[in-house]
């Protein structure tokens, strides 16, 4: 145990259980933990078994605490050593991504208190959808308000939290008062391997295996099996499982219902779905049945109730045709009957395992969660790229070399460059130099994209042409004067891998390095800065230097914004850009997070090209803080595959 408080780890789990022992939640866990450390993060499961244990792999490592269990041997009780060791590993490693699974259980409210109190942020996956179900009414009335009022606070002070189903989603937003917008949905998954020629030799039989609780219902699905044993008599039907909710006479049973009274290792299950036809989930509540997913990929037909998770995975499926009322077991006994009938039809089965694996994806859910989990090592194992927009209005005594340096410029994490050059219909040789430029420099690293307008439209459409046009993961704009280094730009994208909660980072001209030989060009910059933060530091950001034009932000986050630009004047851009950004809030309603850093600047003279002109220009620039800051704007956006619109 000593040697893994002190090892260093990317990702720690804490769930109540883990396989082999049979549950949804159990196998979701460990196939998340699973597929992460084979992509190299080094992660931690803590979990409960029948005695205390550690394991240590490559980059997987395990923790299991020896526990008492009450309601049917499903709730573990964690105590004061787990309190003592899960505190000194998230102590030991303040770095790591900490995931609880459900908010209900102990090891989630211990580990809840410890991260609270050790100021360390952590992440639900909330596997239920729906209220607890005992076997007595007065203990199930008291456990849904011990979880809706103490365990409630896991969720309610969590950075961020995730539902396997859409259905959690509502109940978790719902039952806790939590907005929707807090709450993501990742779909539960599976990774098994079943050969469709196999579908001819499997065996007439039914399954059902589960936990044997008040919330899997299993004696509707006993009585529906006596409903259609002696009709069937080719047929077995096998109830799986371990509890006090099953209540069965052995001698009067018929011969072909097979009772299973134990929790079998997933191995053990999968060998006996691979033989089965039909597949029975009849719960009164759940999250997403992994099993059902499961089952459907080895061929089976899945018959399950109307719990609201269920209907959710029918209706993705088109199998609502096989769901039934719950604790119907007359209509439960109708619906196997109809899939006995259908399971004849291997075009169906085929079909339906194909849509499964496709929407129902181990892969998918692994890097949906990696992506999200994990940003910054996400990133270093994936290629992104930067959008370096370009505007250019009679600059031909400078783009060249500009483009030049841009092409040169060698991003750090096999960085990738879209180079977005918009003409805002130059009069002079600019054109032609870009031309020749693009020629003889398209590359795999380097992308560009050639637009120009057919009048002269000012800086700040011109700019909002680019960026519309753009697809990197950070956009940035970069203007044609040689006033910036874009040697800089590498600093940014190092803060964005390493500090991966960043949004925007602004560069600050203002900084020893630079001298200003214009005043009234400094002091006016400085003036617009500090009107500018007057209004947005109470919403959190005030930048040193408000009129950079180095502004590196996300893409999507920048492609949504430009989209409700407004300003037509040449140099509108930055007062409203830098007001839509402190006001802008995300789906789950968090600010921005931005960052400055000092950069490198040398101004030209207006004898060199300078186009600013402070009395013209700085007046436009006052009127627009004030407009921007003041007036409400919409911004339409993707969110989970969905296109919305929000007001700010």
């Amino acid at each position: 145990m000593h040697r893994l408080k002190s090892k260093k780890y990317e990702f720690i789990s804490i769930s109540h259980f883990f396989p082999p022992q049979i549950g949804g939640l159990e196998n979701m866990a460990y196939n998340l933990i699973d597929g992460l450390s084979k992509r190299g993060i080094r992660s931690l499961a803590i979990y409960s078994s029948k005695a205390h244990y550690q394991e240590e792999g490559d980059y997987f490592d395990r923790l299991s605490f020896q526990t008492f269990s009450i309601f049917d041997n499903t709730y573990p009780i964690f105590g004061l050593k787990f309190l003592i060791k899960v505190f000194s590993i998230i102590r030991n490693n303040p770095d790591a991504k900490i995931v609880i699974h459900s908010r209900h259980l102990t090891s989630s409210l211990i580990t809840s208190v410890i991260c609270r109190l050790l100021k360390h942020p952590y992440t639900v996956i909330e596997h239920n959808a729906g209220p607890i179900f005992l076997n007595s009414k007065s203990m199930t009335a008291i456990v849904n308000w011990l979880d809706q009022n103490v365990f409630g606070s896991v969720l309610e002070n969590s950075e961020d939290i995730f539902a396997v189903s859409d259905t959690g989603r509502e109940w978790v937003s719902n039952n806790f008062r939590i907005p929707k917008e807090r709450v993501g949905v990742i779909y539960n998954s599976f990774d098994t391997k079943y050969d469709t020629k196999q579908l001819p030799e499997k065996k007439n039989a039914v399954v059902f295996a589960s936990k044997w609780i008040k919330v899997k219902d299993p004696q509707t699905t006993l009585k529906a099996y006596e409903l259609l044993a002696n009709k069937f008599s080719d047929w077995e039907f096998i109830l799986i499982g371990q509890g006090n909710s099953l209540i069965y006479e052995k001698g009067k049973l018929a011969t072909n219902i097979k009772i299973v009274n134990k929790l079998i290792p997933q191995k053990e299950l999968f060998k006996i779905l691979k033989q089965s036809k039909i597949y029975v989930n009849s719960s009164l509540s759940e999250g997403l049945a992994l099993a059902i997913l499961e089952a459907i990929s080895f061929g089976n037909i899945p018959v399950i109730s109307n719990a609201k998770s269920n209907i959710e995975i029918a209706k993705i499926l088109n199998t609502s045709e096989y769901t039934f009322r719950r604790k119907n077991c007359k209509e439960l006994a109708r619906i196997i009957e109809k899939a006995i009938w259908k399971s004849k039809n291997h075009n169906y089965i085929e079909n339906l395992i194909d849509r499964n694996n496709e929407i129902f994806s181990k892969q998918k859910m692994i890097d949906s969660y990696f992506e999200r989990l994990l940003p910054r090592q996400y990133s270093k194992k994936t290629t992104k790229t930067l959008s370096i927009v370009i505007p250019v209005y009679n600059e031909e005594k400078t783009v060249l070399r500009l483009l030049d340096k841009i092409s040169s410029l060698k991003l750090p994490y096999n960085m990738k460059k879209e180079i977005i050059i918009v003409n805002d219909c130059s009069t002079d040789n600019s054109e032609k130099l870009i031309d020749i430029h693009i020629k003889s420099n398209q590359s795999d690293s380097d992308r560009y994209i050639y637009l120009e307008n057919k009048r002269n439209r000012g800086k700040s459409r011109t700019v909002r042409k680019g960026v519309l046009a753009s697809t990197g993961d950070f956009v940035v704009t970069q203007d044609a004067d040689l006033e910036y280094k874009p040697q800089d730009l590498v600093q940014f994208l190092r803060v964005f891998y390493q500090e991966y909660n960043t949004d925007v980072i602004y560069g600050n001209r203002f900084n020893s390095q630079n001298k200003f030989s214009n005043l009234i060009h400094s002091a006016g910059n400085r003036f617009l800065t500090y009107i500018s933060g007057i209004v947005t530091r109470p919403r959190g950001f005030a930048p040193k230097d408000m009129e950079t034009c180095y502004k590196m932000v996300r893409g999507d986050i920048m492609r949504a914004l430009f989209k409700s630009l407004e300003s037509k004047s040449n140099f509108g851009l930055e007062p409203e850009i830098t007001a839509k950004l402190v006001r802008y809030r995300k789906p789950n309603g968090k600010r921005l997070v931005f960052k400055e850093i000092d950069i490198y600047y040398k101004p030209r003279t207006v004898s060199q090209g300078k186009k600013m002109r402070w009395f013209k220009n700085g007046i436009e620039a006052l009127l627009e803080i004030l407009y921007f800051n003041t007036t409400n704007f919409t911004v339409e956006e993707y969110y989970k595959g969905k296109k919305i619109k929000r007001q700010f």
